[in-house]
């Protein structure tokens, strides 16, 4: 690839892709005081104790929503949820406590917090069991935990790679078992919100490497413990990428399956987003950690990289309606995912995945 076409490419799929403050044309353009009154509106965010999870479930919460935060700890999640109802400012700097008006003082829904573990099948079940006993209906599902380039060699409980396994198999699990009180009756569609990334773009050519998400029977950790590549596994980054594109997949096989007056999915990229998502690569956790001002021209906050799923999540049903099985990228732009994901091809794929995981289930019932 030349000079020029590289460039190309990087500004595609980079710049306009994702989005970066020092572009003047792709910073936000809606803010959370524009969320409608979600007062009754039952909402359940993964990875909501930080990160865009949590500017999620503060922003909703102040809007009225009843908001349960799922994560691994449940701990963390009470910790996340005191916050939320201090008003507090999370971010790589800390926590900083804002003082609400009377006024918004009315407004609040309540917040709750639901232990998951996205790489335990059985603890996905039994929080989504858990969770059917609290609420007989559930409006707006936010799949958002994620996990980024982490190392080769670590396997969910069930001996999936850990970022496909938790990321899509999970989720896609999750959503299976939640989706009894998404599809209740109810005046408006439910929503299902997946959270991706320009990073599907790394995904092998097709979308997912099936041979080398499950672990080999020969896959062991080297002799001090330390994980070690698997056999059959791609590299952090294709992996990364297969599970982002997995993410996708999810939105569009949603939305072709069930009727839209029922059930409303979308996939949503958040942007270039200082969290403490990549703290573990290079120079990019030196940064987080060490030199926040480095990130600041090149990254938004984590409360602006959750307008875009805030937004899908909202938005008057008439609306949302035409973002149906669409990929929405910083600030509230539809976009074409990659080709794989596109047309008849795009639906068959995503399909497939999903009866995928439906077997993979079934094997640890």
């Amino acid at each position: 690839m030349g000079i020029v076409a590289s460039f190309l490419h990087f500004w595609q799929h980079f710049v306009t892709h994702s989005g970066t403050p020092i572009v003047f044309w792709t910073r936000p353009n809606w803010s959370v005081d524009q969320i409608p009154d979600q007062s009754g509106k039952v909402v359940l965010i993964t990875g909501g104790n930080s990160g865009v999870g949590y500017a999620s479930a503060l922003a909703l919460y102040n809007a009225g929503a009843n908001v349960t935060i799922a994560c691994r700890s449940f701990a963390r999640g009470q910790e996340a949820a005191e916050d939320i109802k201090k008003n507090g400012d999370r971010g790589i700097w800390g926590v900083r406590y804002n003082q609400r008006t009377p006024a918004e003082e009315t407004k609040l829904g309540s917040i709750d917090v639901l232990a998951l573990d996205l790489t335990d099948l059985a603890s996905v079940e039994q929080a989504a069991d858990k969770y059917k006993l609290r609420v007989k209906r559930l409006d707006q599902l936010y799949l958002n935990a994620g996990i980024m380039a982490v190392q080769e060699g670590q396997w969910t409980k069930q001996n999936y790679t850990l970022q496909f396994g938790s990321m899509v198999l999970g989720h896609q699990r999750l959503t299976t078992h939640l989706l009894p009180i998404l599809l209740s009756p109810r005046e408006e569609p439910a929503r299902v919100i997946s959270l991706s990334s320009v990073g599907h773009n790394f995904a092998p050519p097709g979308g997912i490497d099936y041979t080398s998400v499950s672990r080999h029977p020969d896959d062991v950790a080297n002799p001090d413990g330390s994980p070690k590549k698997g056999k059959n596994e791609l590299d952090r980054w294709p992996e990364y990428g297969q599970a982002k594109w997995g993410n996708i997949a999810i939105a569009k096989y949603l939305a072709d399956r069930y009727d839209p007056k029922e059930l409303i999915a979308v996939a949503v990229h958040p942007g270039s987003i200082a969290t403490n998502l990549g703290n573990h690569i290079g120079i990019v956790g030196w940064a987080a950690s060490k030199a926040h001002w480095a990130l600041a021209p090149m990254t938004f906050s984590p409360y602006q990289g959750a307008l875009n799923q805030l937004w899908s999540g909202t938005l008057p049903a008439t609306q949302a309606l035409e973002l149906n099985g669409k990929y929405v990228v910083p600030f509230r732009h539809v976009m074409d995912p990659r080709a794989d994901l596109l047309g008849e091809e795009g639906k068959e794929r995503a399909r497939k995945l999903w009866a995928w995981c439906d077997e993979q289930g079934k094997k640890f019932e």
